[in-house]
């Protein structure tokens, strides 16, 4: 598996054994790292205020404080360094305080070198994971994207959320949405920001693949196993060794294979087609879906062992109808990009143009809005995009807006302005089926007026 450089990051062991402490930074230092030392707690609490560390060695035993402490410290003083802890006893209760502290792994003295090059190399790896993520949680707040994702809707903030924490571990993931959610843009977000990023994401679509071919394209095959394999080829599983394997449209998958799948998942081996040679693999498994598993197995057309196998953790993507705040993020995002490609200068959307961008209901979701957004781009010549931009489709999903206007809200004279305006927006968002975005661009107010508005009303 490629792994993080190790010729890059800041170190610092503390140890007050000199020997043992210059020992460590030679061998560190060699392969390219910035080692700094530190004999006691206090100077390496200074050490790392000062200079924060991307992994920190501990001895157990300091003169003036116990190594414990001095992590507690840290962590208290928020130093986000990767924590390896040194003792001479390897007791393996100090091991097990240590990991219940968050400590990433423990070194027994005397050290073999190996085994601290490993230590070292993966916790710089899990530093480096680190402060991507915290970049990413920056560029979340600041632009309301997660790599690929974008969104700033509650809904996509959870996903967000989500994907965060189900790519610290190496549970299979099982992803369900309507087409056009992003289901594996989902799967390469938690790729990338898995352990595993260094190596491969390698995608099956099951949907795609001939089911006589698909055995093959899964676990590889061997020459001579069926006609036309001239040489022995290695599957899915194989190339995506140490990394990912993504299942799209799993649904899909023949149940003949849902057995051979089950038992490579439960093994961790695969067998190629034609071969009798067992080949151990180390992938994670993500799978997505846009059918109904429950409905697939109320018909037995998927097996319950391979669905409960897939679904450790469950990430749902929301369609775009029930996120519409969404929709002006999406398409800025889409518009950049593609006025980028066609070197046209476009500042945005009419504000026309967005009202019926949100007034359609996007069955196609984020793959439909994006072809939306690229038509119009190629349509446009500069400025602003217009309705006439788009397509026909989408214009003709403006028909909710229409609806408001040729309707007639009748009120008896009398009826005060205040109450007026009650009528009107409550009726405009009835006609819109409760989607306030599109109802407060439809009456040219803002949301936040609008929640305003309702809340009053509520009170009444």
């Amino acid at each position: 598996m490629a792994t993080t450089t190790d010729r890059q990051g800041n170190l610092l062991v503390v140890d007050d054994d000199e020997r043992t402490r210059r020992g460590l930074s030679r061998v560190l230092g060699a392969l390219g790292y910035a080692v700094h030392e530190a004999g006691t707690a206090k100077e390496a609490l200074d050490r790392a205020l000062a200079a924060p560390p991307d992994l920190v060695i501990v001895d157990l035993d300091l003169p003036d404080r116990n190594g414990m402490a001095l992590i507690a410290d840290l962590q208290e003083r928020a130093v986000d360094a990767t924590l390896v802890v040194l003792t001479g006893h390897g007791t393996i209760d100090s091991a097990v305080q240590a990991a219940r502290k968050g400590v990433h792994d423990y070194l027994v003295k005397p050290v073999d070198r190996e085994r601290l090059l490993h230590v070292v190399r993966t916790g710089m790896e899990r530093a480096a994971l680190r402060r991507e993520v915290q970049d990413l949680r920056r560029e979340v707040e600041r632009s309301g994207r997660l790599k690929e994702l974008v969104g700033r809707s509650p809904g996509m903030l959870e996903i967000f959320r989500l994907i965060e924490q189900f790519a610290a571990s190496d549970a299979p993931v099982l992803i369900t949405g309507e087409s056009g959610t992003g289901k594996e843009v989902a799967a390469r977000t938690i790729h990338r920001l898995s352990r595993r990023w260094g190596a491969r994401l390698v995608p099956v679509n099951c949907a795609a693949i001939p089911e006589n071919l698909l055995e093959s394209e899964m676990f590889g095959h061997e020459r001579g196993a069926f006609t036309g394999a001239t040489m022995a080829r290695a599957g899915c599983f194989e190339l995506a060794h140490e990394g990912t394997l993504f299942f799209d449209e799993i649904g899909q998958m023949p149940a003949t294979l849902q057995s051979k799948l089950l038992r490579a998942l439960e093994d961790g081996q695969i067998r190629r087609v034609g071969g009798n040679k067992e080949i151990v693999v180390d992938v994670r498994v993500l799978a997505a879906t846009n059918a109904n598993i429950e409905d697939l197995l109320a018909k037995g057309a998927f097996r319950e062992d391979l669905y409960y196998r897939l679904n450790v953790l469950t990430l749902h993507l929301p369609p775009l109808r029930e996120r519409p705040e969404d929709i002006p993020v999406l398409a800025e995002r889409f518009l950049a990009s593609f006025a980028e490609r066609e070197s046209k200068a476009l500042t945005g959307f009419a504000p026309e143009t967005l009202a019926v961008l949100l007034a359609h209901p996007w069955p196609g979701n984020g793959r439909e809005l994006r072809n939306a957004v690229e038509r119009a781009v190629i349509l446009s010549q500069a400025g602003e995009i217009q309705p006439q931009h788009l397509p026909s489709p989408v214009r003709g999903g403006a028909g909710a807006a229409a609806e408001v206007e040729e309707s007639s809200l009748r009120l008896p004279l009398g009826t005060t302005i205040a109450d007026a305006e009650k009528a009107l927006i409550l009726r405009t968002l009835e006609t819109c089926h409760g989607n306030k975005t599109r109802a407060a661009s439809m009456l040219g107010i803002s949301v936040k007026t609008l929640y305003t508005k309702l809340h009053l009303y509520a009170q009444q």
